[in-house]
């Protein structure tokens, strides 16, 4: 039987990466997509063989993309960035059951929320995250009432082990000079400030359905413990694996092929240091100020937090505010996009999200 597979975001890091991975295996890849970088994506065609490309950001081949969603796919990979994305997945549940969902996009699994994970439970889809922290979590059959408390990790970014006083006037070369990952601009950020593991946390609560009151995260500076979790009859797991993006990105391919890899040798696996925790607290960071009240956030503040980081960060990005202002200009401005909503369908979810950008477009 032959294999139909997407891989949506192929031009980005983790996309690259498992189209490499996929070509030396001689495995044949149907769709591939990006938002602007149509030359990048021409040149992935042509190199890998893959008989279908779509710049997403061009009218004419969104609809084509639209259209080959509707037919039978057999695994699919969201590595893009960005919560537009939850339409194509929605298009998508809407034409394939007992499919492979592989996700690595914070901001469409936040955005769609229960509602999404409950169609892809309806539709007898597998759905497998891509995320580090969350699929080292995936053997272990979570239910919240045994569980009396989750931690993921941080690596502590680029900035946590530095000894900088404090980043008011902090260089963007710093910012994105992450020692563990490659990433795009906007993951780095997110990173550096800890924003990232509030995101984690969210994904965390909707993948696993675990309330948000009982996660929480410590540092690693190793980022070899990815989770660690304390059940209520007083056993810790401990889940570890080297900081390789490869191996989450080619689990979902392993229902359809055999293949063998390996990671490359790994001889410290026992130093102490692996293992080593750090508190998180730190001064410095204007995260922490905030924290509780991010835990708090509901669906729709989480949709508006999510926005908002993104304006932030092309705020940053262009100058026009400070490394220290991206957060306190995400939470200062939430209130501003405060609005009773009831999301029924995911179509609601992404009507709310199309109307939330033209009033941040205007804060």
């Amino acid at each position: 039987m032959k294999i139909k597979i997407f891989i949506l975001g192929s031009t980005g890091k983790l996309g690259s990466k498992l189209l490499s991975f996929i070509n030396k295996n001689k495995i044949l890849v149907d769709s591939i997509t990006c938002n602007t970088n149509s030359n990048k994506i021409k040149y992935q065609k042509h190199k890998y063989k893959v008989p279908n490309c779509y710049t997403l950001s061009n009218l004419d081949e969104r609809n084509l993309f639209i259209k080959t969603l509707k037919s039978k796919i057999n695994l699919i990979y969201f590595l893009d960035f960005g919560s537009s994305s939850l339409e194509y997945l929605d298009i998508f549940l809407k034409y394939n059951k007992n499919s492979t969902i592989a996700i690595a996009n914070k901001e469409m699994i936040i955005a769609g929320g229960k509602l999404l994970f409950d169609k892809i439970k309806k539709t007898k889809n597998l759905f497998i995250p891509l995320d580090s922290e969350h699929f080292s979590l995936r053997n272990l059959n979570l239910k919240s009432d045994s569980i009396k408390k989750i931690y993921i990790t941080a690596s502590g970014g680029p900035l946590f082990f530095k000894k900088i006083s404090n980043f008011n006037n902090i260089s963007i070369k710093n910012v994105l000079s992450h020692p563990k990952w490659k990433m795009g601009y906007n993951n780095l950020i997110d990173s550096s400030n800890f924003i990232n593991k509030i995101l984690e946390i969210f994904e965390l609560s909707y993948i696993y359905d675990i309330p948000l009151s009982k996660i929480d995260f410590l540092v690693s500076k190793e980022a070899f413990i990815h989770s660690l979790v304390e059940f209520d009859d007083g056993i810790f797991s401990v889940n570890c694996f080297k900081n390789d993006m490869l191996l989450p990105l080619i689990y979902p391919l392993r229902k359809f092929y055999n293949f063998n890899y390996f990671p490359s040798s790994y001889s410290k696996i026992f130093e102490l240091e692996k293992f080593s925790l750090n508190k998180k607290f730190d001064k410095r960071f204007n995260f922490f100020k905030f924290y509780r009240l991010m835990k708090k956030l509901k669906h729709d503040e989480q949709i508006n937090m999510l926005l908002l980081n993104n304006y932030a960060q092309q705020l940053y990005l262009s100058d026009k505010i400070r490394y220290i202002e991206i957060i306190p200009t995400v939470m200062n401005n939430l209130n501003k996009l405060k609005r009773k909503y009831n999301f029924k369908s995911i179509n609601n979810i992404l009507d709310y999200i199309s109307v939330s950008k033209s009033i941040i477009s205007n804060v």
